[in-house]
């Protein structure tokens, strides 16, 4: 796609995580002032959990970018540890310490030995776990141990775990009863309203040197409707309309290009069973759809279809 066909200086809705294009979502906001209201206080254990999509690695960032400098943090983005000590030296590796040819015990001395010396220091470690539903219980007991390092002055480990809603699964089991005693924060994101969907995308084009103009009549409906709120759905479903738009030369991105976007992601129009929201839109950037769209069928023959989602107002 030519950024200059619609007047943009960079990509919009790109695939991966950008703090630069962040959206203060409520939800996202809620979440961060909890992890971050729970790291001052030295609790020792945090979750952040959410469906697929709802931006959890981006808020992880945005979070790491705002921690204060005397904190330490060691992101480990790929949780598939086959056992304790594939663990270690993941956080070993990530501390810049040496992680081979190491017994087990050296390993873990090693790490509690660098926290506490940090925690002498003025400052304290964070761990981060991302993908952690697919931690052990063992993996998991393994964290806790860690989080309990601490001096009279406060923790010197915190861990917080990042995970899909599947986590909770996991911490039910019975060994895990110490772990679920101190887990005293659990952030949880939501989809966002259709409201908040709108102008999620409108803050998108925004950042990227476009107008709101660049969506055409019942556009931001047809996308906020199919990606039910999530946002890595509407990043795709709004990046396609735009490629299928510049494609066809259009100045804007019109409703047949957001159709055919949403047809080719396989999402439907509405979800049956999905409640919809009125939302108070203000006029000038959210329109009301139109009860029906030309559509392109697999066999490129046209068709109508109608699309039975109720205007928003």
């Amino acid at each position: 796609m030519n950024l200059t066909h619609f007047g943009l200086r960079r990509r919009p809705f790109r695939a991966t995580p950008d703090t630069d294009s962040y959206y203060a979502a409520t939800v996202h906001e809620t979440a961060l002032a909890e992890l971050q209201h729970a790291l001052a206080a030295d609790e020792s254990l945090l979750l952040l959990s959410g469906a697929t999509g709802t931006g959890k690695t981006l808020l992880v960032r945005r979070f790491l970018e705002a921690l204060d400098e005397t904190i330490r943090p060691v992101l480990l983005l790929n949780s598939h540890f086959a056992n304790r000590m594939a663990l270690l030296q993941g956080i070993l590796f990530d501390l810049g310490l040496p992680y081979q040819d190491v017994t087990e015990q050296v390993a873990r001395l090693t790490i509690t030995e660098s926290c506490l010396e940090h925690f002498r220091t003025g400052g304290k470690t964070l761990l981060v776990i991302d993908e952690a539903h697919h931690l052990s219980a063992e993996l998991l007991e393994e964290l806790r141990l860690f989080a309990n390092l601490e001096g009279k002055d406060g923790k010197a480990v915190q861990v917080l775990l990042v995970a899909l809603p599947t986590m909770e699964q996991t911490l039910a089991t019975p060994s895990l009863a110490a772990f679920r005693q101190r887990l005293t924060v659990r952030a949880k994101l939501e989809p966002l309203s259709l409201e908040e969907s709108a102008d999620y995308l409108l803050h998108q084009v925004r950042v990227a040197g476009g107008t709101p103009d660049l969506f055409g009549e019942d556009v931001l409906d047809i996308l906020t409707h199919a990606a039910l709120g999530i946002p890595r759905v509407l990043n795709q479903a709004a990046s396609l309309a735009f490629s299928l738009a510049y494609e066809a030369r259009t100045e804007i991105v019109d409703s047949e290009a957001a159709v055919e976007a949403i047809t080719r992601l396989g999402l439907d129009p509405i979800h049956e069973g999905e409640p919809l929201e009125p939302e108070d839109i203000p006029p000038q950037s959210y329109r009301l759809p139109a009860a029906t769209v030309l559509v392109e069928s697999p066999k490129h023959e046209s068709a109508r279809q109608t699309i039975p989602f109720t205007p928003v107002i």
